[in-house]
C-alpha cells in the first residue's frame, strides 16, 4: 500500500490517495523497511508513484564478493529511495545511444519501482519486471531509455527495473576452481535476478502490484537472461509470463568452456589453484582490466562474450532450448522475436573485402558451431546463392555474410524457441521488428533498435535521431507498448488497439511484423530456414556457438 507519509503505512489496504499535484510523499512498507519514493506526474498527467534504489540484498563486495546473493536486511525508520542505486562494476562499452552509466559500486543490487497511484482504491495491476541487456558486461537501470514511467502510467502497469551483476563478478565459473570448496555457486548474475523475482513476489503487492500476474521483459543479454530463467526449476512460479526481445539462443557455456575462460582470467590476475583467496582482496578496477583481457584473448575462439551463463548442474542442467522442448518452461506465456536485421549493428570487421570463396569458407565454419556438421563447399554455395537471389543481386559478400549471420544465430534459433515452447504452451507468440536506423546511421533495423519503442523514450539520449523519428515511430512505439502491456494483462498481445497477433504454432509460425505499417506474415522465415535444413539438419537444442556476437 502506498502511503501519504504522514505515518506509517497500513498493511492490508490501500488507502485513498491523490498526487496529482505532486505534493504527496510515498511511503510503502516492505519485508525489509518503509521506503520513501517520490511522487511524479508523467507528461501525459497521470501520477506515479517512484521509488528508485531500493536494495534487494546485501552488498556483494567484500566477503560477499562472488557469493551467491543474500535478501537485505531490515532497516529501522524510512529509507530514502529517490535516486537510482549504482549499476555493476563494468568497463565502459555500447554501440547504441545512452548506454554508458554514471555510477558503479559492488553494492549494486537494488531495483526500482514505479507504480501508478489512483485516488481511488483499485484492484492490482499487472507487473512487468525488466531485465537490461548489455552482453551480460554492461548496462544499468538508470540508463534514460529504460524510464518506466509512461509504461507505468499509460498502460496502468506497476514496473519494476532491477540491476544484476555483469561480467567477472557476475559470470566467473569456478566450478573447476574450487567454487564448491569456496562456496562460490556459478550464475551469480542469474541468482541476482533470482532474488529480485522473489523480492517482487513478496513485496510488490504493497505496491499495488499482482504477484500472481508477473511478466519478466528483456532484451539481449536481458533476454539471454530469462531464457536461462526458463530453464532453471528454482524459477518456476516467479512469474507467469515473459517477454524475449532478440536473445541470443545458443549463448551457454558447457563447464569445460568456462574453464577455459577462467583459466585466462586468473592467469591474467598472476593468481593460480592456491591463490584463489586473492580474488577477495584484489580492486575492483583489477578485476576489470583482467576481465578486458580475457576477452581480447579468448575472442577468436569463444567469442565477444565469455562471460555468460554456463551449464552448472545446479540452476539448470542443459541447454535453454532443449529444456524447453522437454517443458520445463510449459506454464509460461511467452512472446519471442527479434529485428530483421540484428547483426548488422556488430559487423564482422574481417569481412571487408571478403569475396565469395571467403564466403563460403565463414559459411561452412559458422555452420560448424551452429549445427555441429559442414556441408561442403556445394552446399554452402545454394546457400550463398539463395541469399544473394533474396537480396536481388543488389548485396555485396559483406552484406550477405551479416545476413547469413543474422538468421542462423540470432533469428532462426528464436523461431526454434518459439516451436519448442508452442508444442507445450498455446499461448506462444513470434514477432519481427523491422523499423530501420537513420539512413545516415546505416544500420537498418539492426539490434537494439527497438529499445526505445518498448519504453517509449524516443525523445531520449538521442534515439530521435538514430531512427529518424517522426509521426510514425510514435505511433510504432504505442502500438508495440500496447501489445505488450495486453500480454501483461492477460496472456493475449492481440487485445486492444495493437491490432492481430495470432499465436506461433509450428504449423504456421505466425509472426507479428511490426514497422511503419504492421502485418501478419505465416512464416516469413521459412525459405532460409528450409535451406538450412536441407543442407545442414543438426539439433539446435543440442548446439552451442562460440561465435562473436
Amino acid at each position: 500500500m502506498i502511503d501519504r507519509g504522514s505515518g506509517p503505512a497500513t498493511k492490508g489496504r490501500r488507502p485513498r490517495t491523490s498526487i496529482g499535484d505532486g505534493e504527496m510523499t510515498p511511503i510503502v512498507e516492505t519485508s525489509a523497511g518503509k521506503v520513501e519514493g517520490r511522487a511524479e506526474p508523467t507528461p501525459g498527467g497521470q501520477p506515479l508513484a517512484v521509488f528508485r534504489g531500493i536494495p534487494y540484498a546485501e552488498s556483494t563486495a567484500g566477503a560477499r564478493r562472488l557469493r551467491a546473493p543474500a535478501p537485505k536486511a531490515p532497516w529501522a525508520g524510512v529509507r530514502p529511495a529517490q535516486t537510482f542505486g549504482p549499476s555493476a562494476p563494468q568497463n565502459p562499452g555500447g554501440f547504441v545511444p545512452g548506454m554508458l552509466v554514471a555510477a558503479t559500486d559492488e553494492d549494486c543490487l537494488s531495483l526500482n519501482v514505479w507504480a501508478p497511484v489512483p485516488s481511488e482504491p483499485a484492484s492490482r495491476r499487472p507487473v512487468l519486471v525488466w531485465i537490461h541487456g548489455g552482453s551480460f558486461t554492461i548496462g544499468g537501470t538508470s540508463i534514460e531509455t529504460y524510464d518506466g514511467a509512461r509504461l507505468a502510467a499509460e498502460q496502468e502497469l506497476v514496473v519494476v527495473s532491477a540491476n544484476y551483476r555483469l561480467g567477472a563478478l557476475g559470470f566467473l565459473s569456478l566450478l573447476r576452481h574450487g567454487g564448491d570448496r569456496l562456496e562460490t555457486p556459478a550464475n551469480l548474475g542469474l541468482l541476482d535476478q533470482l532474488l529480485a523475482l522473489a523480492w517482487v513476489r513478496e513485496n510488490i503487492g504493497a505496491f499495488g502490484g499482482d504477484p500472481e500476474n508477473v511478466t519478466v521483459i528483456g532484451e539481449s543479454a536481458g533476454a539471454g537472461s530469462i531464457l536461462h530463467l526458463l530453464a532453471a526449476p528454482r524459477a518456476r512460479g516467479l512469474f507467469r509470463r515473459a517477454i524475449l526481445q532478440s536473445p541470443g539462443v545458443n549463448f551457454t557455456l558447457t563447464p569445460e568452456r568456462a574453464a577455459e575462460v577462467t583459466e585466462v582470467f586468473l592467469a591474467g590476475l598472476g593468481l593460480g589453484p592456491a591463490g584463489l583467496e586473492r580474488l577477495w582482496a584484489l580492486p575492483v578496477a583489477q578485476l576489470l582490466a583482467a576481465q578486458a583481457e580475457t576477452l581480447a584473448v579468448v575472442q577468436a575462439t569463444h567469442g565477444a562474450m565469455p562471460f555468460h551463463p554456463v551449464i552448472d548442474g545446479a540452476l539448470f542442467a542443459e541447454r535453454p532450448l532443449a529444456a524447453i522442448a522437454g517443458g520445463s518452461a510449459a506454464p509460461v506465456d511467452l512472446i519471442i522475436g527479434t529485428t530483421a536485421e540484428e547483426l548488422r549493428l556488430i559487423p564482422d570487421p574481417s569481412a571487408r573485402g571478403l569475396d565469395r570463396a571467403g564466403l563460403r569458407a565463414r559459411l561452412r565454419g559458422l555452420l560448424r558451431a551452429e549445427r555441429g556438421c559442414d556441408p561442403g563447399e556445394e552446399a554452402a554455395e545454394r546457400v550463398v546463392a539463395g541469399y544473394a537471389a533474396r537480396a536481388d543481386g543488389e548485396a555485396g559478400c559483406e552484406d550477405l555474410w551479416t545476413a547469413i549471420r543474422t538468421d542462423l544465430v540470432m533469428r532462426l534459433p528464436a523461431v526454434a524457441v518459439a516451436d519448442a515452447q508452442s508444442a507445450h504452451q498455446s499461448r506462444t507468440y513470434g514477432y519481427s521488428f523491422t523499423w530501420p536506423a537513420a539512413p545516415e546511421v546505416g544500420l537498418g533495423a539492426c539490434h537494439a533498435i527497438d529499445l526505445p519503442f518498448t519504453f517509449g523514450t524516443l525523445d531520449r539520449v538521442g534515439w530521435d535521431a538514430f531512427v529518424a523519428a517522426d509521426a510514425d515511430a510514435h505511433a510504432l512505439s504505442r502500438r508495440y507498448r500496447d501489445a505488450f502491456a495486453a500480454f501483461a494483462r492477460a496472456g493475449d498481445p492481440a487485445c486492444g488497439p495493437a491490432g492481430a497477433w495470432p499465436p506461433h504454432a509450428a504449423d504456421h509460425r505466425a509472426t507479428r511484423v511490426f514497422g511503419r505499417v504492421d502485418s501478419v506474415a505465416e512464416d516469413p522465415l521459412g525459405p532460409q530456414r528450409r535451406l538450412f535444413e536441407e543442407i545442414a539438419p543438426g539439433d539446435q537444442a543440442e548446439g552451442g556457438r562460440t561465435h562473436p556476437r
